[in-house]
């Protein structure tokens, strides 16, 4: 079959920044130039902007010493300056503020609305995803609209994300807390969810082989008007495609509520992401619909943001 060129396609999880100081200096960082000519080489027509810089000491080490533009204020601001290709979001931490559960958090929501901010994210801070302080500020998040994407991890130092045990009841309970805020879900914590788990070891990395039951995030997507998910980075690949039948299954069954992502850090070859490609395949062979194709390379990002 034909693709067509009618479709849109929003890349629902991008950043700008020198990741080198992440231990791989061998690699090209990337700049708002390279990232606007890599949506350019593959396609895609807006991105979603997350800045990661100088939000919580998990995310990124030291990058004011590596990048002259790592404070989140500079990357919002950047971000503004390409409103016809890029849509911005801020980035929080919990703990901000008075590291209360009683934190007023409007000071910093102004100003990101003002900016032309449509969410938040993605959060890297290494608390519960139900701590107090986390729910009071997912509740103000909600009641501005405003969608927030999550990082994810276990329980345990030495990670950097939301914290949460097998089966994901943690998130669960704030999906509860939080009813008006959607949450998207993406970080290996969360997609190794994809399969039943019972393990810390079988939620960490990326986990391989056939997913002989469904997990917690085929039900957290079910159940839960207010949880959403992005394809990106490695965690979102290795979920899709570790056991391709259920993978396909799982992106026809959840149509409107997967978004596109690909998480691209690095400007050199090998920090593309195939997340694009598969999915056009996927299209072309009839194993995706075009409807479905659609809802998830732009149509439900579209929706979620106000702009369809």
């Amino acid at each position: 079959m034909s693709l067509g060129e009618d479709y849109m396609v929003i890349d629902f999880h991008l950043h700008v920044g020198d990741f080198r100081l992440m231990g791989r200096e061998d690699r090209e960082p990337m700049t708002w130039e390279n990232q606007l000519a890599r949506l350019d080489d593959e396609g895609i027509d807006m991105a979603v902007f997350l800045p990661v810089y100088n939000t919580s000491p998990e995310g990124c080490p030291f990058p004011m010493l590596y990048d002259d533009r790592a404070c989140l204020r500079d990357q919002v601001v950047d971000a503004g300056l390409y409103p016809d290709r890029i849509i911005p979001f801020g980035n929080m931490d919990p703990r901000w503020g008075s590291n209360t559960p009683r934190t007023d958090f409007a000071p910093i929501l102004d100003w990101f609305q003002a900016h032309g901010c449509r969410g938040v994210g993605e959060i890297t801070a290494n608390v519960a995803f139900d701590d107090p302080r986390n729910v009071n500020m997912f509740r103000q998040l909600g009641e501005r609209g405003m969608l927030v994407t999550i990082e994810s991890c276990v329980f345990g130092e030495g990670h950097y994300g939301y914290q949460d045990d097998p089966g994901l009841p943690h998130l669960e309970r704030l999906l509860q807390l939080a009813p008006d805020t959607t949450v998207i879900g993406h970080g290996p914590g969360f997609w190794a969810n994809m399969a039943a788990i019972t393990t810390v070891e079988q939620m960490s990395g990326y986990p391989k082989g056939p997913i002989p039951r469904e997990g917690a995030v085929s039900r957290l997507l079910r159940d839960y008007p207010n949880m959403y998910a992005d394809t990106s980075a490695g965690s979102g690949w290795n979920a899709l495609t570790r056991d391709p039948d259920f993978g396909i299954a799982f992106l026809n069954e959840f149509q409107e509520k997967i978004l596109f992502g690909t998480d691209v850090c690095f400007a050199d070859e090998a920090g593309r992401a195939p997340q694009l490609g598969y999915l056009k395949r996927l299209l072309a062979e009839g194993k995706l619909s075009r409807t479905a194709y659609d809802k998830i390379a732009s149509g439900n990002g579209l929706r979620l943001l106000g702009m369809a």
